[in-house]
């Protein structure tokens, strides 16, 4: 697995409503494509799924700021 680095977009609103979207529907397949592998180490203690959790629960949170409500896998649960 590599890592990949982005920047920080210094100002979200400098996107165009194409490429919001874009970028929402791509999160949006992401989380739907994962969520089943995510549930299926629910129970998985080890670092390494630890951590993918915690990245689907960000992807989630911030779905969820950006007006998309989805469910999350059984297994998992939100953050408090």
């Amino acid at each position: 697995m590599s890592t990949v680095e982005a920047t920080r977009l210094a100002d979200p609103s400098l996107l165009e409503d194409a490429e919001h979207e874009a970028l929402r529907s791509a999160a949006v397949w992401y989380f739907k494509r994962h969520a089943p592998i995510i549930a299926e180490r629910a129970d998985d203690r080890s670092g390494y799924a630890t951590v993918e959790r915690e990245r689907f629960l960000d992807l989630h949170a911030a779905l969820a700021k950006l007006g998309v409500r989805l469910a999350l896998p059984d297994g998992i649960s939100p953050r408090d």
